[in-house]
C-alpha cells in the first residue's frame, strides 16, 4: 500500500541507521528531522520553516512542550508539541552540539544555546536553509521534500510503500497505541477526527493474528537460510 505507516523496525533499524552512519556528515540532521516528522507530526512545510527559537530557552534549555505558531503550520493553526521521548532529546541535543562545532547559525553568547534564535532549525545539505518554492499564494517545501524521498529511498524503503505521508501516518499511530486519545491527536497533528480514523485503520499490527503469521513465517524462512549456509560450509 502506498503511503502506508512504517512500523518500529522499520524506523529504528532502517530509516534511522541507514541515513545516520558515522561516515554520514550529516547523520545528526538527518536524524532529528526523520524524529520530529515521526514522533511529532510535523510537516514538511513546517519542518522547512521552525527556528531555534521554538525550542530553545533563552536559558539554553530544551522546550518540552513548543507551540507552533499559525503562521507556519499546515493549516494555518497553532498547534502543540510534546518533546518528550528520549531519543527525540538526544537528538536535539547532538544536533546543537554539532551545530556549535561546525560555527553554524552560532553565535559567541551563551543566550539559546549560542545559536541564533531566529535561524532554521533544520539545514540543508549546503548547511542553509531549506529552500522553497511559490506556488501561488502559498509556498512549497519543495527541497525538504526532495529531502525526506531520498532519505526513504536510501533506506530502502521507497519499493515498499512507504512515503512521505508515512511518516505523520506513523506518528498518529503511535500515539494512539499509547493511549493518547482521539481528541489529543485531533490537537496536536491537526488531522480531523475522521482523517485520525481512517489512518488507524493502516496499523496492520492491529490485525495480530495476520502479522503473526507472517512474522512467523519471515522467522522461519530466516532460520532456513541460516541453517542452509552453516551446512552448507561443512559441505564445501
Amino acid at each position: 500500500m502506498e503511503g502506508r505507516p512504517i512500523t518500529n523496525a522499520e524506523l529504528w533499524e532502517q530509516l534511522i541507521p541507514r541515513n545516520c552512519g558515522r561516515q554520514s556528515e550529516l547523520r545528526h540532521r538527518n536524524k532529528l528531522l526523520i524524529l520530529l516528522a515521526t514522533l511529532t507530526g510535523l510537516r514538511e512545510i513546517e519542518l522547512t520553516l521552525i527556528t531555534n527559537r521554538l525550542f530553545i530557552t533563552p536559558e539554553g534549555q530544551l522546550n518540552e512542550v513548543v507551540v507552533l505558531p499559525e503562521s507556519i503550520t499546515r493549516d494555518g493553526y497553532e498547534r502543540p508539541m510534546v518533546l518528550s521521548h528520549p531519543e527525540l532529546k538526544r537528538a536535539f541535543e547532538c544536533y546543537f552540539e554539532w551545530l556549535i562545532q561546525h560555527k553554524i547559525n552560532s553565535y559567541p553568547h551563551k543566550h539559546y544555546y549560542g545559536l541564533d534564535p531566529n535561524a532554521a532549525l533544520l539545514i540543508a545539505d549546503n548547511f542553509k536553509p531549506f529552500t522553497t518554492q511559490s506556488r501561488g499564494s502559498a509556498i512549497s517545501p519543495f527541497a525538504l521534500n526532495k529531502k525526506l524521498d531520498s532519505l526513504i529511498s536510501d533506506a530502502g524503503l521507497w519499493n515498499k510503500g512507504v512515503r512521505r505521508i508515512s511518516l505523520v501516518r506513523t506518528c498518529v499511530i503511535e500515539m494512539y497505541r499509547n493511549g493518547v486519545s482521539t481528541t489529543d491527536i485531533m490537537i496536536i497533528t491537526g488531522f480531523s477526527e475522521e482523517s485520525i480514523k481512517q489512518i488507524l485503520t493502516m496499523d496492520y499490527m492491529q490485525l495480530s493474528p495476520i502479522y503473526d503469521w507472517f512474522e512467523q513465517r519471515a522467522d522461519r524462512k530466516q532460520k532456513r537460510l541460516d541453517s542452509f549456509k552453516k551446512r552448507r560450509r561443512f559441505m564445501l
